[in-house]
């Protein structure tokens, strides 16, 4: 061979070797870019929580001692009341009823026929007054004759017995005339109209200090004894009532810590947990789902200062903390994948993913307690896609840290 066809067969092998490695760095399988996070350790928490509203842990009802005319209440709802002190409302007698002609007839009839009626009692009592002064005097002189021996025994029973029944006759008579004289004055009355209202007035004051929450009644109006006037809530007492899902609810237990939040505040507000209604309830979400719900109230704990705003029935949102961990494996909740029915992770090994099972404890939105199958300072793939794969090449986004 020439020197010539030599050098020429060298430039043609050396382009072909250039051409085959930019192919096999052109057709290359390339590793996928992904976001990675790292394993750590700190505290975490296994919480349940929902959404409910504020309310007063104690409210009273005030309502009418008596029955009369209400009179317009002075309070508006959010209006500070003391107990003893603060009049709520103010009753005094109903106005009598206006009178139609046939009422008025009837009234007046009334009071005539207890007119008469009061005259022949007195006329009754003349009658027996008499019958009195005439048996008194048949028994004084029977009196006289039987004490000069002229009279007989039973001639001054008699008459002292019809001398004793007199007197009572005239007892009756007088009972008698005072019922008609009553008779008379309750008919006289049913012709009071209402330009002659009472006087007197009854004051309703406040039974607990706090504030007032609902007015049943406001208008001025007559109201019957028990009637709802108004409803005074002891803010001190201000709690959340929150509707947990059934399952959630099992495992909360009276006196765990717990916390109120997104209720406008600038802090969460700290809470306790009073008490677990033991009945559910059912109540439809917003897509149509029917739940099973029970009732959980979370008292706050923290100063008055700290909720100041808050009012009942005000939407709040509530955390109970079912566990605390203060030094747990951590891991990012969005690593977590399932397999085989249970949680894994794509670790990053020498520059690829490699499939692991993990053992989860608590689990929160952002975090995951790793109770087993990784350490910390492990690097894991970030929501992984299905492009990931147990083997598959992958690098870290630069971003990542």
């Amino acid at each position: 061979m020439s020197r010539k066809s030599t050098i020429r067969w060298l430039i043609l092998s050396g382009m072909a070797l250039v051409l085959g490695g930019a192919l096999v760095v052109l057709f290359a399988p390339r590793p996928l870019a992904v976001d990675a996070a790292p394993v750590h350790r700190g505290p975490i928490a296994e919480t349940v929580s929902d959404q409910g509203m504020a309310r007063v842990r104690e409210s009273y009802v005030v309502a009418a001692p008596v029955g009369g005319r209400l009179e317009r209440l002075p309070l508006e709802v959010g209006d500070p009341v003391v107990a003893g002190r603060t009049v709520v409302a103010q009753l005094r007698p109903a106005s009598p009823e206006f009178l139609d002609p046939r009422a008025r007839a009837q009234a007046e009839a009334a009071i005539a026929a207890a007119r008469a009626a009061l005259a022949s009692a007195g006329a009754q009592r003349d009658r027996l007054v008499a019958e009195q002064l005439r048996t008194r005097a048949e028994f004084d002189r029977q009196s006289a004759l039987s004490a000069r021996g002229f009279g007989t025994r039973q001639a001054l029973d008699n008459a002292r017995a019809a001398a004793d029944a007199a007197g009572h006759a005239v007892g009756s008579a007088d009972a008698d005339i005072r019922a008609r004289r009553a008779e008379l004055t309750s008919a006289e009355a049913a012709l009071t109209g209402p330009e002659a209202p009472g006087r007197q007035i009854i004051p309703v004051v406040s039974p607990a200090s706090g504030v007032v929450t609902h007015l049943m009644q406001q208008s001025e109006r007559n109201v019957a004894a028990g009637a709802p006037l108004v409803e005074v809530g002891a803010t001190g007492g201000l709690e959340a009532q929150i509707e947990f899902l059934s399952q959630d609810a099992v495992r909360i237990r009276p006196g765990d810590r717990a916390e109120i939040y997104d209720w406008g505040g600038a802090r969460p507000i700290p809470a306790q947990v009073r008490l677990v209604e033991p009945q559910g309830f059912t109540k439809i979400s917003a897509l149509g789902v029917e739940e099973q719900r029970a009732l959980v109230m979370l008292q706050f704990t923290g100063p008055p200062s700290s909720w100041a705003g808050l009012g009942p029935g005000y939407r709040v949102w509530g955390r109970v903390f079912l566990r605390e961990t203060p030094s747990a494996l951590i891991a990012p909740a969005g690593a977590l994948v399932r397999d085989a029915g249970g949680w894994a992770v794509f670790r990053i090994e020498a520059g690829r993913a490699r499939l692991r099972p993990v053992k989860v404890g608590a689990l929160t939105d952002q975090d995951a307690e790793i109770l087993s199958g990784l350490s910390a300072g492990e690097r894991l793939v970030m929501f992984p896609s299905d492009r990931v794969r147990d083997g598959v090449a992958v690098q870290p986004r630069a971003t990542d840290s």
